[in-house]
């Protein structure tokens, strides 16, 4: 166990990380409403949620730099400071473009929380008891947006659209509070300097990607322009990072066999979990015609099982391994959105509600093993660039998932709507309906790939463990 005097920073730092992951979901089930007060459509609307997250990945990707050059503690109570600023930012906003900034303000600070949190795990607990940390930290950070949409789903029904940035903001003054008694240490190295040009190539490839992926239905020759600029700009990343003396984060990870098929694994699990938190608050409040009251409340039960699977998933990983818990995760879940996809176009709620119960428990089973499992195969001496790797790998699914889900929606809603406009006689339900139905398809197929890369995962995995203790 860890000593008295880290128990408080270990409480400080699992809070904050669940704060972060909050902060990811916050405006989901204000989306409907925010559109209808600054008329914007969904493909503009999820720029809140998607912009947020190409913020918090860049702040991400530049923490190996940030760790090494300042301080823990000035670290944290600036990640505290930056987040309480974007949260009143963000309730007081005239305007939704000085929403936008002020969801980016909140980005940058809670985008330091994660990544400070398992660093400060790694670098102070002994290695024999870093697993049950990290794993105490995974359920935190999966705990964060599994609740964000049914809190701030009564909040937005009670008292507007507005009252979700409360919740960050109390947070985040709490944190700061916290933080300035108990989080000591670290220390700075003010020879370490930024690779801005990694860092600048970061940030325009995931613009270029995400807006690409909302775009490429809507417009394909703009959409597929943007994604080309994306992976030539991906190339350059790489290329610098390989050739670069202190590069902006190591890939030395990746040309382990066994990490980079868990990293692989670890965007395809968050993309299953945000095509659920992003897609069904809008086909509640869209098809169903709930409040977000309503529909956050209906999400509760799948909340709840998406947590208890999350914490039994990281017990079976430490008993079991990989297989057969990787594949039986990936195949629950791809059931689930299917579920949810054909309840949708037959316009059966209780359908719908099922998949999604289905879609949490399977997620719930694969962000934490699949992180396990590639990290505890590295050396000591790649923990920290591992962690920083893995870090990035969610924050890339996030950025992903809601802009190709959400693309996919706007451009099936909007050919449908023309069917209506020309007599077919489609409704606003239907066209709702058929676009929730055409996301979860497309997460339904990213699954069943990421299924086929954990079984030949996990089985090489098993074959290599028993091979270990055979010799």
């Amino acid at each position: 166990m860890a000593g008295s005097s880290l128990a408080p920073l270990l409480a400080v730092l699992y809070g904050s990380g669940f704060l972060a992951g909050f902060n990811e979901n916050l405006v989901n089930m204000a989306l409907v409403p925010i559109m209808g007060e600054y008329g914007v459509g969904s493909v503009t609307a999820q720029w809140l949620v998607t912009g947020y997250m190409i913020a918090v990945t860049v702040v991400v990707t530049c923490m190996a730099f940030l760790y090494r050059r300042f301080a823990v503690r000035r670290l944290f109570l600036a990640a505290a400071g930056l987040s309480f600023a974007g949260s009143l930012g963000g309730l007081v906003a005239p305007g939704f473009a000085a929403l936008v900034a002020a969801r980016l303000v909140q980005a940058v600070g809670t985008g330091i929380f994660i990544p400070l949190m398992m660093n400060v795990i790694v670098s102070r607990l002994p290695r024999a008891s870093m697993g049950t940390y990290l794993a105490i930290g995974s359920s935190m950070i999966t705990l964060g947006p599994a609740l964000a949409p049914v809190v701030t789903g009564f909040m937005v029904s009670g008292l507007g659209w507005r009252s979700v940035f409360l919740v960050p903001l109390a947070g985040a003054a709490l944190l700061a509070a916290a933080g300035w008694t108990v989080v000591r240490g670290g220390e700075s190295s003010p020879e370490v300097r930024l690779d801005a040009p990694s860092a600048a190539l970061a940030a325009a490839g995931l613009v270029a990607l995400s807006f690409g992926l909302s775009e490429v239905a809507l417009a394909p020759a703009r959409g597929g322009v943007a994604l080309v600029a994306a992976a030539l700009d991906a190339v350059a990343f790489v290329r610098r990072s390989r050739r670069c003396a202190h590069p902006l984060v190591s890939l030395e990870p990746l040309r382990s066999p066994a990490f980079r098929p868990a990293a692989v694994l670890v965007v395809v699990a968050m993309m299953t979990s945000f095509s659920l938190s992003v897609m069904v608050p809008l086909y509640l409040e869209g098809a169903g015609g709930m409040s977000a009251a309503a529909a956050g409340g209906l999400l509760l039960g799948p909340v709840l099982c998406n947590a208890g699977a999350t914490v039994w998933g990281g017990r079976v990983m430490d008993r079991c391994g990989e297989w057969p818990l990787l594949p039986v995760g990936f195949a629950i879940a791809a059931a689930g959105l299917a579920a949810a996809a054909a309840g949708a176009l037959a316009g059966s709620l209780a359908a719908v509600m099922a998949g999604v119960f289905a879609g949490y428990a399977g997620s719930g089973l694969l962000l934490s093993p699949a992180q396990t499992a590639g990290l505890r195969t590295l050396p000591d001496d790649q923990n920290p660039h591992g962690v920083a790797l893995m870090s990035t790998s969610v924050q890339l699914a996030a950025c992903v998932g809601p802009a190709a889900y959400i693309g996919v929606m706007a451009a099936v809603e909007a050919r449908v709507a023309a069917l209506a406009t020309a007599g077919a006689g489609a409704l606003a339900v239907d066209a709702a309906s058929a676009g929730f139905a055409a996301a979860e398809a497309l997460a339904c197929v990213v699954a069943l790939a990421g299924l086929a890369v954990a079984v030949r995962y996990a089985r090489r995995m098993r074959r290599e463990r028993a091979a270990r203790v055979a010799r």
